[in-house]
């Protein structure tokens, strides 16, 4: 492991529910932090933190970007506007193609005229990108689905394989469903289960790739501090699960009933496209690649990974 006194590490997307814990595992190890924001870092548990900096930034190449770069040992790219915050129109579909592909073409240029390069470069994804009509397991090597989501993320990882220089190492981080008492999915079905009106999506019976967001963190450090770890990595864990055994397991944690299946057409209505691609459509993915690289969970079941958050 490299050694962590000292060196900078340059974050985008720091605010967002994997990025909060990121800059917290990251302070505690020794790191120095230098955040590019968007927005205010007020509510961040760590916005006081005398090893933190942040800059503001709208997601535009800058002069002084290539200089935060040069003294970066690592840039880690989580920028991108939340996928299912509002329905998928015309305009929400462009905010989101920019927000994550303006933001990766600008650090990626940055890098370019860095006389000093960061030693890697570890750029967000999603198991998005998978087909979600195959019942095949997903790996690495499996090809691309179709659809928008599937579409966003293979050009997300495009313009990060294609623009950033290839002296550097690139980690493609593909994360499933992250889960967290803070944010996610996971408060959202807390809420109506514990109401009594808890449910899934349709059959239920879409695979949800899943991980727990320490797992999520401490993945992302793994693969930043392993040498050998190029490319897209699945970042889920080793235990796959459908919707209706999540919401029957959070139930079960609560000691509530979930039994309100929620139809498939009215999502289809209420959502359209995206209902169908984010809540009754699923792919099941393989983390075999990020295991072999050394990486141990430490929830790798459902029910550990509840246990700890409930």
């Amino acid at each position: 492991m490299v050694a962590a006194k000292q060196k900078q590490i340059l974050i985008a997307g720091a605010t967002g529910l994997i990025g909060q814990e990121l800059v917290s595992a990251l302070l505690a190890i020794g790191y120095k932090i230098v955040v590019l924001a968007h927005s205010s870092l007020r509510d961040a548990p760590w916005a006081n933190h005398p090893s933190v900096s942040s800059i503001e930034w709208t997601g535009i190449f800058t002069n002084w970007l290539v200089r935060e770069v040069e003294k970066s040992y690592a840039v880690i790219n989580l920028a991108g506007q939340n996928i299912a915050a509002k329905p998928w129109t015309r305009q929400r579909r462009m905010q989101l193609i920019r927000s994550r592909l303006g933001t990766t073409r600008a650090l990626a240029k940055a890098c370019h005229y860095a006389e000093k390069q960061p030693k890697v470069f570890v750029q967000a994804s999603a198991t998005g990108y998978y087909s979600t009509a195959s019942k095949e397991i997903q790996t690495e090597t499996s090809p691309k689905g179709q659809g928008f989501l599937a579409r966003l993320t293979a050009d997300w990882e495009m313009v990060a394989q294609h623009e950033l220089p290839s002296s550097i190492r690139l980690v493609l981080i593909r994360t499933g469903v992250v889960l967290s008492n803070k944010g996610g999915m996971l408060p959202k079905l807390t809420l109506p289960i514990k109401l009594m009106a808890g449910g899934w999506f349709g059959t239920g019976n879409q695979p949800v790739p899943w991980i727990h967001i320490h797992d999520e963190v401490n993945a992302i450090i793994h693969l930043m501090h392993t040498e050998s770890a190029r490319g897209p990595f699945n970042i889920v864990a080793p235990q796959a699960v459908t919707q209706k055994g999540l919401v029957k397991a959070v139930a079960k944690k609560l000691k509530r009933a979930a039994w309100v299946p929620i139809p498939a057409p009215l999502i289809k209505l209420l959502f359209g496209q995206m209902g169908y691609e984010l809540l009754l459509s699923g792919s099941l993915v393989d983390s075999s690649k990020l295991i072999q690289s050394g990486y141990s969970f430490k929830h790798p079941t459902l029910s550990i990974a509840l246990d700890n958050l409930f």
